[in-house]
């Protein structure tokens, strides 16, 4: 045999073993699985936790804020072997600062009104994770989520009194609500107004809403200012109040806050101090989410 054959027998077992990568796994693609399922055990909140899941890569072999998102509980996702760091989170929110895992957070939309920056729509419910995990060539690791809560919700309910008869509607503005939080340290940060609207639950006189919010700014008033809507003949007597929720809000760190206030309305629109509701429950009727 010319030694042109014998070269050519050997690059076709030389092929043949690369293609089976048996010999030395260096020449395979060095690809590990994450597995990972959402156990939302933990999350009591009405409504459900949102479908869309999203999962942040931070690792050497992966570009700057790799991320995907899944619908379901379980997730599959090829990646290079290595030690990463992990953050998980839900719903629509937009990231800032994906390539970095100390400095991304989630944000809410604002717009300017009047000077002011002022959440554009209704915050939703969100929980968030980390995990640290090292994947292998050709293994699987199997992860479990246990997410927490990551906004904080505050009802208020209004016991109405008085002159109403000729009620429209009542709304509110609440200042001092943070924009944005980091996945990692959770810690709040901007300021600014959020809108929410008061629903009248069945014949009573009782009045409630429900917010989402990344928190309070600590270094901000917490001002929630009502408005009073009459009918239109009655238009003339739309007025409005604030009362600060400062001592009440600021410091708060728990998931859910319940507050009960007064109002009368009358000659003058007068509102009482809040007391603590230390178990909330939701008016089947009014879907709070909506508002």
């Amino acid at each position: 045999m010319n030694i042109n054959a014998n070269r050519l027998i050997s690059l076709a077992l030389l092929a043949a073993t690369m293609g089976g990568c048996d010999f030395n796994e260096d020449f395979c693609i060095r690809n590990g699985e994450l597995v990972v399922w959402c156990d939302f055990a933990g999350i009591t909140d009405i409504p459900p936790v949102p479908q869309d899941r999203h999962v942040i890569a931070f690792g050497a072999d992966v570009p700057p804020g790799e991320g995907t998102t899944f619908t379901q509980d379980t997730l599959r996702w090829s990646l290079p072997q290595g030690d990463y760091r992990f953050l998980f989170y839900t719903g629509s929110y937009e990231v800032v600062d994906a390539g970095d895992y100390h400095e991304a957070r989630l944000i809410a939309d604002t717009d300017t009104v009047g000077g002011e920056a002022c959440i554009s729509g209704v915050q939703k419910f969100c929980c968030s994770a980390g995990f640290n995990e090292r994947l292998e060539y050709q293994k699987s690791r199997r992860v479990e989520i246990l997410p927490d809560a990551f906004v904080q919700r505050l009802n208020v309910r209004l016991n109405v009194s008085g002159n109403t008869a000729p009620l429209k509607g009542l709304y509110g503005r609440l200042s001092g609500v943070s924009t944005a939080r980091y996945l990692v340290s959770r810690e709040r940060t901007g300021n600014a107004k959020a809108a929410v609207t008061f629903a009248r639950k069945g014949e009573t006189d009782r009045w409630e809403t429900g917010l989402y919010a990344f928190g309070f700014n600590p270094s901000a008033d917490n001002n929630l200012t009502i408005r009073v809507e009459m009918e239109d003949e009655d238009s003339a007597f739309n007025e409005q109040q604030t009362i600060d929720l400062t001592p009440w809000l600021r410091g708060f760190d728990g998931d859910e806050l319940s507050l009960e206030l007064d109002l009368h309305i009358g000659k003058e629109l007068t509102i009482d101090d809040p007391v603590i509701i230390p178990e909330w429950e939701d008016t089947p009727e009014t879907d709070l989410s909506n508002l």
